[in-house]
Parts: C-alpha cells; sequence; structure tokens
C-alpha cells in the first residue's frame, strides 16, 4: 500500500473558520466545486494495481475545493481520501465472481488506517455517539475470498458517515447486493463509489449562495456527506461495455417488503455525478476509438434489470 499527496489548497484553514456549532456532531459549509489541476506519482507496481482496479484510468478530481490528498492502493480496492474531510472522494474496485464467494469471516474489526499517522484519518472516537454508522464504501461482502482484504475493508479510510436504519442498514446494502448480481451474472464488474456534497437550491438562481452546508462529527470533523453515489461497469453478453449510475441521499428510507427496491428511481448520469463531484471518471477512455464508443453510454446510465424491483 502507497500514499500519494496530491495538491494542496487552503481548505482545510477555509471549512476550519466554517464550523458554525462545537457539539459533537456540528454544522459546517463548503462553497460549491470550482475547477483546478491535480498532481500525482506512483510506481510501477501500484500502476499495475490501479490499472485493473480502476477501468480507463483513476479518477481525476478537477475541483480546488478538494484540498489536500492522499492515494491508497490496496490489493482489493483503491481511493483517494480527503485530508480535510477525512472521507474518501472514491474508491474504485474490479470484483471478480471468486471474489464473493469463500468463507472470510466478517468481523466488525472496524480500525483507523494503521498506514495513516494519528489525525490524517478518521478514527473511533469521531464517530462514536454521532448517530451515523461506519459506512463501507468498498464493501466487505466484495471479499468474501480474502481474509486479509475483508479485514482491510474495515479500516475508516474506506468509510463515510451513514445514516443506518433504513439506509446503510437497508437500502445502501440491498443496492450493494444488486451489484453483486451483475458480478455474479457476467463474471466481474467494475464499481466507483463514493460521496457527495449537494443542496438542491443552488440549482436555483433565486436561492442559490455559492454554499453548500453539511454536518461533521467528531474531534477530526469528519465530513458527514449530503449524497452517495455508486457506478457498475461490465460487458453485457454481447461483449460491449454498459454501465448504470446511481444517487441516494444519506437519509432513512421507507425499508420495502422483501428488500424490493426500485433502484430505477434512483438512477443518474455518470455527467451529474461529475459535475456534483468534480471528478472525471474514466479518463483515460478514447472516445476516438470504435471499439469503445459503446462505453459513451456511460453518460446515459442504461437500465438494468437486476436494479429493477424484484
Amino acid at each position: 500500500m502507497r500514499l500519494v499527496k496530491r495538491s494542496s489548497t487552503p481548505f482545510a484553514l477555509l471549512s476550519a473558520l466554517l464550523v458554525l456549532c462545537g457539539c459533537a456532531t456540528q454544522t459546517a459549509v463548503r462553497p460549491v466545486l470550482n475547477g483546478a489541476q491535480i498532481e500525482s506519482g506512483i510506481t510501477f507496481e501500484e500502476e499495475q494495481r490501479l490499472q485493473d482496479l480502476c477501468l480507463f484510468g483513476v479518477p481525476l478530481r478537477d475541483d480546488e475545493t478538494a484540498g489536500d490528498t492522499l492515494m491508497i492502493v490496496r490489493e482489493g480496492y483503491a481511493l483517494e481520501l480527503s485530508v480535510d474531510d477525512k472521507i474518501p472522494l472514491w474508491v474504485c474496485e474490479h470484483v471478480r465472481k471468486n471474489h464473493i464467494r469463500g468463507d472470510a469471516e466478517r468481523k466488525n474489526n472496524f480500525k483507523a488506517d494503521p498506514d495513516l499517522d494519528p489525525g490524517v484519518g478518521a478514527e473511533l472516537p469521531d464517530y462514536k455517539g454521532s448517530g451515523f454508522d461506519r459506512g463501507h464504501q468498498a464493501p466487505a461482502a466484495d471479499f468474501k475470498y480474502s481474509q486479509k482484504r475483508t479485514d482491510e475493508s474495515f479500516y475508516l479510510s474506506n468509510m463515510c458517515p451513514q445514516v443506518g436504519e433504513g439506509f446503510n442498514r437497508d437500502i445502501w446494502r440491498v443496492l450493494e447486493d444488486r451489484a453483486r448480481d451483475i458480478v455474479e451474472d457476467g463474471g466481474d464488474a467494475y464499481i466507483i463509489t463514493g460521496p457527495i456534497f449537494y443542496d438542491p437550491k443552488e440549482e436555483n438562481s433565486e436561492t442559490a449562495d455559492g454554499w453548500i452546508s453539511y454536518k461533521v462529527i467528531g474531534k477530526n470533523r469528519v465530513a458527514v456527506p449530503t449524497h452517495f453515489y455508486k457506478i457498475v461497469v461490465a460487458k453485457d453478453d454481447a461483449g460491449q461495455w454498459r454501465a448504470i449510475a446511481f444517487v441516494l441521499d444519506n437519509k432513512r428510507y421507507p425499508k420495502q417488503a422483501d428488500r424490493a427496491y426500485d433502484f430505477q428511481r434512483y438512477i443518474e448520469s455518470i455527467d451529474l455525478i461529475e459535475v456534483r463531484t468534480g471528478l472525471n471518471f474514466m479518463p483515460d477512455l478514447d472516445v476516438d476509438e470504435p471499439e469503445l464508443e459503446v462505453v459513451l453510454e456511460k453518460e446515459e446510465s442504461a437500465v438494468w434489470p437486476e436494479f429493477a424491483s424484484q
């Protein structure tokens, strides 16, 4: 595992000045996204691993509000951690059918990332008493074939604060199951998961003020996302790339009998997620290559039956 520091901005100081209260669960604000370039540098071995985990390239960040970030590359997943927010901007996986079969034990051994210095990432006391779950971005069930990779999925660098009842333990868990259905059906899939900070008032010129309000928890002020996205990319029976993307509010959803959520209601375009996150997914996709033209459908997120109400 290697940490690679990316570009620095004054966002940490800005967010520190904008905390609105000093209680355990606090409120903060952040500016709406703007554009800027990032820096990166990895070893050859890490590059090979990233090529396997991140289809058509590592997601690129083009906003100047994210501040310092660290690239974390592990065997089962890769992510870019926001040092200011203490949560990943994105987590990439390449999940194969044999990965989701096995007898690895889920030990629920949540812990601070052992490769990070204290205060760089989230720590267990940050979540204690916050009312939020430690929500996996790369879920433990994606690594059933490996105890090591299952255990590594419980590092807090792979977590975001999520509403528990009605979200992390219900609709979000079912969405993860449906993504594994794609893996079962096709043999493998690429999955990208992460947070969004979004306020609908910013879509209206009469209510927009250029700021997004959100909660932070604990001494390290771990940011609580307003929404989450999940992108699933896989080949169909004809060998053509297909993609589907979802955005869900970080809130309590009504439970559905027999877990029959209709995820078609939450389908969004990858373009929209890129706008709201400041990320460029699959940046190495060459739209001029004819054999890759079908991947352009990622902008429209084709509907797949695995995500319909069941």
